[in-house]
């Protein structure tokens, strides 16, 4: 409201709604004044009937002071004039405003005065209305005497008068309920401007608690509240996935810092050694630096695994130049994995061929480290089974071992997550990489236990809808 706009508004409503309440006013002021003069227009008639009735007699018909006389004896109301008219003589008569004798005026017949008349602008308007309302002298022809009765014009316009003061009283109420209305309905418009505009005040001093505003859908600007309030909440979603982003971010670095910290010991231990020539065997020699190859060995994979969730992060997907047969590369994959695992036991089933549009190297980093994640963590028989669900290539790696706790299973796809066998060689990057891969080709990666003991790993891809001739 303290705004040039909420004034501007204030100003404009107010003098809306006085302009609708004035004319409501006025309407009915004229409805009481039509009803006033609809009681006129009664009298009117009536006292003609009283006059005639009165002039029944031959000398009252032929003369019209006579006449005159026995009309001013019926008493004829103030609000009228009565007009009588023979060849010779105009007489009137009617009820002075203060309520004593009738008054009777004779006249020649030429002689237009002896009428009570009413003058001045409010006059003018007054008989105005009354002549748009209809309020019409009547008349009647008795024997030789013409009978007008015509409003008492100086009683029309006192009566008027007398409600001045009552329609002037309404008009000023109108006018000051106008401006409470319009304070009120400003008020109740504006709230959500108002709202909105402290709450980006509140912003703007360094507060940035999100607070939602209330918001009725009925009022005008409902429309920006309930925008802010939107804005509020995608403003929390933001921050919350900042949070959320900012705590992976911290548990990934400790997280890689840990896992590369081992290794770095071990490195920096023997490089110790190695400089203080501290060495008892020529045989300590090699089997320091093999170790030392192999840590440094552990530190590379773990940082190409890193280097490659990365890439995969910020580039999108390659297109596949053409549907591959995932049986086929499935079994190409785990072959040499399966050799190099000579005490194990891995059996690949391909009973129907599927292909899929898919990156054959992501697909194949997919594979290798759900397949190399069986064989580490378990110790029975790892099955690896192909097969084609209506429109899916499922790839399901079922391993026999204990299977996976609640915890474990709801974690295993986090980066750096290894569960409870930390004494597993590791890096617990594979099977994100793994879900990363196939997310990647627009499939899903999913982990369960079996009723009957152990995890199945199951890899859901989109089918291609091609023959593959084997």
């Amino acid at each position: 409201m303290k705004s040039a706009f909420g004034r501007r508004l204030f100003l404009v409503t107010a003098l809306e709604i006085a302009a609708v309440l004035g004319l409501v006013v006025l309407a009915g002021a004229l409805l009481a004044f039509g009803a006033y003069l609809g009681a006129v227009r009664g009298d009117l008639q009536s006292t003609l009937d009283r006059v005639v009735d009165a002039l029944q007699t031959p000398q009252a018909q032929s003369d019209a002071r006579v006449a005159g006389t026995l009309a001013a004896s019926r008493y004829p109301r103030s609000s009228v004039v009565v007009l009588l008219v023979d060849a010779e003589r105009r007489v009137v008569v009617y009820q002075p405003a203060s309520r004593g004798r009738p008054v009777v005026d004779v006249r020649a017949r030429g002689d237009a005065g002896g009428e009570p008349h009413a003058a001045g602008p409010f006059a003018r308007i007054v008989l105005g209305v009354a002549t748009v309302f209809g309020l019409q002298p009547v008349r009647q022809n008795v024997g030789k005497i013409v009978a007008i009765v015509r409003p008492n014009e100086i009683a029309l316009v006192a009566t008027a008068a007398s409600y001045v003061p009552e329609l002037v009283l309404a008009l000023v109420l109108a006018l000051a309920l106008a401006f409470a209305l319009a304070r009120a309905l400003t008020r109740q418009v504006l709230r959500p401007l108002v709202d909105v505009t402290h709450a980006l005040e509140r912003f703007a001093s360094g507060d940035l608690t999100p607070q939602p505003i209330a918001a009725d859908r009925r009022e005008q600007l409902a429309s920006l509240a309930l925008a802010y309030n939107g804005a509020i909440a995608q403003m929390e979603r933001a921050f919350a996935e900042r949070d959320h982003a900012n705590a992976v971010m911290r548990q990934f670095i400790a997280d890689a810092g840990h896992q590369l910290r081992t290794p770095l010991t071990v490195v920096r231990g023997f490089i110790a050694i190695l400089r203080k020539g501290d060495l008892r065997t020529p045989e300590d020699r090699d089997r320091i630096l093999d170790t030392m190859n192999r840590q440094s060995q552990i530190m590379g994979a773990l940082i190409e695994k890193l280097m490659l969730l990365e890439r995969w992060d910020d580039e999108p997907p390659r297109a596949a130049t053409e549907p591959i047969d995932v049986a086929r590369l499935v079994s190409d994959v785990v072959a040499p994995i399966a050799e190099s695992n000579p005490g194990r036991t891995v059996r690949v089933s391909t009973p129907d061929a599927g292909l899929a549009a898919i990156d054959p190297s992501e697909l194949a980093h997919a594979i290798t480290n759900v397949v190399d994640n069986a064989l580490k963590y378990t110790k029975g028989a790892v099955e690896i089974d192909v097969r084609r669900e209506r429109d899916r290539v499922v790839v399901a790696v079922t391993d026999e071992g204990p299977g996976m706790t609640p915890d474990e299973a709801r974690h295993a796809f986090d980066r750096f997550y290894r569960g409870a066998r930390r004494d597993v060689d590791g890096s617990g990057l594979g099977l994100a990489i793994a879900r990363r891969a196939v997310e990647r080709a627009g499939g899903a990666l999913s982990l369960a236990n079996r009723p009957e003991g152990g995890s199945r790993f199951t890899i859901e891809l989109p089918a291609q809808n091609v023959l593959v001739v084997r």
